[in-house]
């Protein structure tokens, strides 16, 4: 018996198809041709429908697995988080609500990670943290990240020089510590990946990985940690959205210089922003080129008030050249911080313009 495997059309994900299939394809060789294919009592019947059977899973699975392997075709968000990590690209999963202030404080030094009270719109408490360490009676520029509570990570392995952390923190809060054994305590710079502009030998990088953030130190030429050294994290606790829109209440020793309104924060990633933001950050050249890169940049730019895409208009100038940018309800300042980080990523002869 021969069986001329041609005929055989099993690629239909439909059920009843590939049944078909089967039927015609069997039935097509003289020795088979007597079969009874349509008594669902025979035999024969009873494999056929266990061979479609198979068949539709094992098309399922492979269409599933091929369309998940492309970041193109993607839609699961886990997939594109994988897609993310291969290109050291990092996705918020969960993202808190931050903005950038102006504060004077006198008296003390005010450590990272202070917390600060604040309201939400409906007049519930939200709490924020600042994430740099602010020196007494300077101005500084101060990051200020809403969150549930600060916490603590020890679990350091130093074979792979790394931590995995919970997809639960905001990956942008996050802070490397180390100490040696006479107790001091550096606190390491952290980088991009892409762009590696560490100013000192510690230095370290957050990237996605299958089950959490990976902070690692296994960078070129950055500091070896040895188990004599004690090494731990620290990252804020992700309350979503919820500290969108809040006012926060200085500190009795605190004053806030500007008023940046929170804003940014997200209780889960979606696929298209998730996509938006790996095409762009993965691009090894990063620079915009074209009306979608310049939408792709304002959206990754991390800039207060970017995040909605429907929020962003970005058309060719009356000039040649000239590109105008926009962005509903964006306020001054960070308008001035988009157009400064825009044209660092623009072609020369390009100018960028600011309005609607």
């Amino acid at each position: 018996m021969t069986l001329n495997f041609k005929n055989l059309n099993v690629s239909s994900l439909d059920y009843s198809e590939i049944v078909e299939s089967l039927k015609t394809f069997l039935s097509s060789e003289p020795s088979l041709s007597e079969l009874d294919y349509d008594n669902p009592a025979s035999s024969v019947n009873m494999l056929i429908n266990i061979l479609a059977t198979a068949t539709a899973y094992n098309g399922v699975y492979a269409q599933f697995g091929y369309r998940e392997s492309f970041l193109s075709t993607s839609n699961l968000l886990e997939s594109i988080v994988g897609h993310a990590s291969n290109g050291s690209v990092l996705l918020e999963v969960k993202k808190s609500a931050s903005c950038t202030r102006n504060v004077l404080v006198t008296g003390n030094t005010l450590e990272s990670y202070t917390t600060f009270v604040g309201n939400a719109p409906d007049g519930s408490e939200v709490l924020f943290f600042n994430l740099e360490k602010i020196s007494p009676n300077i101005p500084s520029q101060v990051t200020l990240i809403s969150g549930i509570s600060v916490k603590q990570y020890t679990d350091w392995d130093f074979n792979s020089q790394s931590m995995v952390l919970p997809t639960s923190v905001d990956p942008n809060s996050i802070k490397l510590y180390s100490v040696d054994t006479s107790g001091n305590i550096i606190e390491w710079q952290k980088i991009d990946k892409t762009s590696m502009t560490e100013t000192t030998q510690y230095y370290y990088t957050v990237l996605n990985t299958v089950n959490g953030y990976l902070v690692t130190t296994n960078l070129p030429e950055s500091f070896n940690l040895t188990t004599d050294y004690t090494v731990y994290t620290k990252a804020v606790l992700s309350n979503g959205y919820f500290g969108n829109q809040a006012s926060i209440i200085p500190l009795s020793n605190t004053q806030f210089l500007t008023t940046a309104t929170p804003s940014g924060g997200y209780s889960e990633l979606t696929v298209d922003f998730a996509k938006s933001k790996v095409k762009f950050l993965a691009n090894a050249t990063n620079r915009c080129v074209t009306i979608n890169d310049y939408i792709l940049a304002i959206l990754n730019s991390g800039i207060s008030g970017t995040e909605n895409i429907d929020d962003i208009s970005v058309i060719n100038g009356d000039q040649p050249g000239t590109i105008k940018i926009y962005v509903d309800g964006l306020e001054s300042s960070s308008a001035n911080n988009l157009i400064t980080y825009l044209g660092s990523l623009s072609v020369a002869g390009t100018s960028l313009v600011y309005e609607q």
